[in-house]
Parts: C-alpha cells; structure tokens; sequence
C-alpha cells in the first residue's frame, strides 16, 4: 500500500516532537552539573512545615509593633537612610550520612562543592562527611560505588537531587 507524501511528513513531524523535547530535558539537566557557579534554590532556608504559618506570625507581630511605637518606627527610618554594613554570614559545619555497610566507596556532591565528588569516611556501618557550607538550600547527591544516589529521608528537587537546608 503506497502512503501519501503528507501521511510520511505528519509522521516525521510528529517523531521529532519526543526528540526535541528530550534534547530540551538533558540540556537543562546537563547545563546544571556543568555551571562553574554554585546553584542555590532559595537564597534563605525556607521553613519546613504545613506553610508559611510562621511568616504570618512574624508580619503580625511587627505590624503591631510598628502600631504601638509609631515614633520608634519613625526614628528607624531616620536610622535606615544610613547606609548599614552588610553582615557576613558565617558558614554552617554540617555533616552528611550515608548509612550502607555494602557500599564499597561514597563521595558526596553537591552545588555546594560545584559538583565534585568529597570522599566520605567509613565508620562501623555507616559513611560521614563534614562539609562547612553557607545558610541556604542546596541540592547534593551521595555517588555509592559510581552511582549516583538521593539522600533518603531528604526533600528532592524535580531532577531528583536531595535538599540540604543549612539554617
């Protein structure tokens, strides 16, 4: 049975399509493993919880505040038009586990380390690794005997990465 020119070409059209689309997928995954820079998710750790109940509770509390000292509150925008030095944020020593008496070898890797694998040492049954990093979300990855492996128990990102959250 001989198929028309317009039956071949809706055909190839519609193949290319999944290709396009996967290429778009590996790319942006790619593209982040290969950033020279550290990729954060969010620049402060982000409470974890049911939601942002905590936020709310802060606003309410500075609204009232800013209710009841409204002299004070002036003088703190009188005191704001000066220019503060910015504080620098101290980094955090956090350690990462990885429980696995089979495992012959563990490194960790993360944004925080620009993806290059840290050995981790063996202890009884378990790995460990301590890693100074600054406050923020950072996606990491154990690689248990050269495969690439989420930390269990831990948020994930979409690519599958764990979340260290360094308060």
């Amino acid at each position: 049975m001989i198929k028309s020119k317009n039956f071949w070409a809706f055909t190839a059209f519609m193949c290319l399509i999944p290709a396009g689309i996967s290429g778009y997928s590996i790319y942006t995954r790619l593209a982040v493993h290969f950033l020279d820079d550290m990729v954060e998710i969010r620049p402060k750790p982000a409470p974890l919880g049911r939601g942002n109940e905590n936020l709310k509770e802060e606003k309410v509390k500075e609204i009232l505040k800013a209710e009841a000292a409204p002299s004070a509150a002036r003088e703190e925008k009188a005191d704001a038009s000066k220019p503060e030095e910015p504080k620098k944020q101290k980094a955090v020593k956090m350690i990462f586990e990885y429980k696995s008496a089979a495992a012959r070898s563990v490194s960790l890797a993360g944004s925080f380390t620009k993806w290059k694998e840290i050995r981790m040492a063996k202890r009884a049954n378990f790995w460990k690794a301590e890693v100074f990093i600054l406050p923020g979300n950072y996606p990491y990855h154990f690689v248990v005997d050269g495969r690439k492996t989420p930390d269990p128990g831990k948020p994930k990102t979409p690519m599958g990465e764990s979340i260290a959250v360094v308060e």
